[in-house]
């Protein structure tokens, strides 16, 4: 009896204890349910706040003007008030405006002062917004147009949103995560940010201080490359030209020249491999009708879709679509080779000669590289580094 007693008793002991154990699991689950998220947005607001994500682009370019740095922020959505600001501040006698294609473009190639303000113009109605914008501000000398034919494709998508306001902090607790899970920014990098500087530093933006790439003073994107997704309609080219899209640039160009601004339209270069995908469309007509169209204003067009012509390789390319550093300066050296504009006297052309002598099969110029940039960073791929 008391053997049984005893086993009764155990097993008693024994439920009391399971029943026992339970909240405390749970308090345990709750506290970690609790803890994680408070560490992760713990650790998003110092990344945000660090790194000075959501300072707004016109108070971001007052700083660049005092403090120098780049601006490299991880969202692009406030690139059309940021350029603006700068190019207000900079008052330059060249403006070169146009997409992402023209990021790498160097002002350090100028002999006066000029601002690149690619990146501002994604669309059509941007490139219209923002010369009119410029020109109220201050009229410069001259233009550099850089124009993209799907800007003028009949079902071009509508202008992104411009922002020039900060964004609200806590909408923007969960960014940094997606920094890390699309690949912004590396593990290393991500983590590194967390803990103190090692130095003084007056970037603005995550991009900036955690991987070190933005826009610089003149304009140029400072590392790599700024967009690499393919725009809408790029491939879509068995159309005419949108009609009301050539006069609405016609129209931009009327009001440019009775300001007497020099106007300079160029048609940036793309590799060569995307060029052939094109050309193997025997029904393109968006592409030969849109280059017949901007012959017919009357300005100064310079086509450099065939990189061949500048002498350059898709090794200098950063992109199939966006030109490397040693591309654009390519592109400037054959504007001042021209001769008789306003823009190619404003090139200096032995400075630029210079550094494509130095820089042949590059993508990026040797001179302008970071003392800490990654192995590698001169050449678009490792096909590309063995061929030198």
């Amino acid at each position: 009896m008391s053997s049984k007693r005893v086993i009764r008793s155990s097993g008693l002991s024994f439920r009391r204890q399971s029943r026992d154990s339970h909240p405390g699991r749970w308090v345990l689950l709750v506290a970690l349910l609790v803890l994680i998220p408070g560490l992760l947005c713990g650790a998003s607001a110092i990344l945000l706040w660090r790194s000075q994500e959501l300072m707004a682009p016109t108070l971001a370019a007052g700083r660049q003007e005092t403090h120098g740095g780049l601006y490299g922020p991880a969202s692009d959505v406030g690139t059309y008030a940021y350029k603006l600001e700068r190019y207000r501040l900079t008052r330059p006698d060249i403006l070169v405006i146009g997409s992402r294609r023209l990021s790498a473009l160097p002002g350090e190639a100028f002999a006066t002062t000029v601002y690149n303000a690619a990146g501002a113009a994604g669309s059509l109605d941007q490139l219209t917004s923002f010369v009119r914008a410029a020109v109220a501000l201050h009229p410069p000398k001259s233009i550099l147009i850089g124009l993209d034919f799907w800007w003028f494709h009949p079902d071009a998508p509508p202008a992104g949103p411009s922002v020039a306001d900060a964004p609200n902090f806590a909408a923007h607790l969960h960014s940094p995560a997606l920094w890390l899970l699309t690949g912004q920014v590396s593990p290393g990098h991500w983590f590194g940010g967390l803990l103190p500087a090692s130095d003084e530093s007056f970037s603005i933006g995550a991009l900036a201080m955690l991987n070190g790439q933005g826009w610089d003073a003149y304009g140029r994107y400072d590392g790599p490359a700024a967009d690499n997704d393919e725009p809408a309609g790029l491939r879509d080219v068995r159309v005419a030209p949108s009609p009301a899209a050539l006069a609405q640039f016609t129209d931009l160009l009327a009001e440019l020249n009775d300001k007497s601004v020099e106007v300079i339209l160029m048609v940036p270069p793309m590799a060569a491999s995307l060029r052939a995908s094109l050309a193997r469309d025997s029904e393109n007509r968006l592409v030969p009708l849109w280059r017949d169209a901007l012959r017919a204003t009357g300005q100064r067009v310079f086509d450099f879709d065939d990189a061949v012509v500048l002498g350059s390789s898709d090794c200098e390319f950063v992109d199939d679509l966006t030109g490397g550093e040693v591309t654009d300066i390519r592109a400037l050296e054959a504007i001042a080779g021209a001769g008789g504009t306003i823009l190619s006297q404003s090139i200096d052309r032995d400075l630029v000669t210079s550094l494509i002598a130095s820089n042949i099969g590059h993508k990026r110029l040797v001179e302008l590289l970071p003392a800490d940039a990654a192995p590698g960073s001169l050449y678009r791929d490792s096909d590309c580094d063995k061929a030198r």
